[in-house]
């Protein structure tokens, strides 16, 4: 889910650490609540836009789905100094575990994190989860089935999501060289390699995860860039905005071509963060989100990668919420 990179970009400035060794080594303890509302915006098919097929499509209706995770999470950061000089001095490294819980699935994971300076940070990780089918939530993990069109229930603890993933990041504060209280200007990026499968489907066979379809194993990229400011006034810390790309590197990695499997999905959102106390914060997203535009939109119900794709289509995805409290 999206909003779970949101809290890996944003949520990580809000963990404090709570010495535990004389040598600044520290541990942390944390616990993330993650919330999304989804408006319904259905497909505006280029057969009945012709003449634009890179369109806004409008909302169609007050509701489409929600979504939530709980998330407790534990940090060990090892102070590991390259050299005496204030770039350098700095440097540590941390240990980072996590058990992602939500109505329909559990997933664990783990990453480990480098900070040589500063402004750079490198990082890898992985998950393993699995899901099943809960009263009106469905499509917690499953296979797509074209005999009866639709996701079939996957076998809970026997079949398996999995994410593995290296990135790097870029950061920077120009509170850093220009001295005052309304002079911190953040920027940030980080761009992400990551390879994800679920274990009940072969290559370029369609599965959901988490009640999101249209999935196949792969590798894929994924690109954030954020630019914020920082104010110094109480609760309402920071205001930006944040782009994003993601989408698989192979174009074949769907069976039909025509769907042009490295599309990248782009999105823009407004980020607003507030910090109640120490110990607590929140941020909130507004997702504005491109999808495909497609050629048709069949009377059936199936996956988009059935349809040619043609153009780019802009929509509000939706209203998201992250909220961290550590301990």
């Amino acid at each position: 889910m999206k909003i779970t990179k949101l809290l890996a970009v944003l949520g990580a400035a809000a963990l404090l650490s709570v010495p535990l060794f004389a040598d600044g080594n520290a541990l942390a303890f944390s616990l993330n609540v993650q919330a999304a509302y989804y408006p319904e915006s259905a497909h505006v098919s280029a057969a009945s836009n012709a003449d634009n097929v890179n369109h806004f499509a409008p909302l169609t209706g007050a509701y489409s789905g929600l979504e939530g995770a709980v998330t407790p999470q534990v940090d060990y950061t090892i102070s590991t100094p390259l050299g005496d000089h204030w770039l350098l001095s700095g440097a540590n490294l941390k240990l980072g575990g996590w058990m992602q819980v939500t109505p329909v699935t559990v997933k664990p994971g783990a990453s480990i994190t480098f900070t040589p300076m500063p402004f750079l940070v490198f990082s890898a990780g992985g998950e393993a989860g699995t899901g099943w089918d809960l009263g009106p939530f469905e499509g917690g993990m499953g296979a797509y089935d074209s005999a009866k069109n639709e996701y079939k229930k996957g076998s809970t603890f026997a079949e398996w999501y999995l994410k593995t993933w290296f990135q790097g990041t870029f950061q920077f504060d120009t509170g850093a060289i220009i001295e005052g209280d309304w002079t911190h200007v953040l920027m940030q990026f980080t761009y992400q390699a990551y390879y994800q499968a679920y274990t009940g489907a072969e290559d370029q066979e369609l599965w959901t995860w988490q009640c999101s379809g249209n999935r196949v194993n792969g590798w894929y990229e994924y690109m954030c860039g954020i630019l914020g400011y920082q104010l110094p006034i109480p609760v309402l810390k920071m205001v930006g905005l944040m782009f994003e790309s993601e989408g698989p590197y192979s174009e074949n990695a769907y069976e039909f071509s025509s769907y042009k499997g490295n599309f990248k999905e782009i999105s823009l959102s407004p980020v607003l963060q507030f910090a109640f106390t120490k110990k607590d914060s929140l941020n909130l997203l507004i997702h504005f989100k491109s999808r495909r535009t497609l050629s048709f939109i069949g009377k059936l119900e199936l996956p988009e990668s059935h349809y040619p794709a043609v153009g780019r289509e802009w929509f509000f995805n939706r209203l998201a919420f992250s909220y961290t409290h550590t301990f």
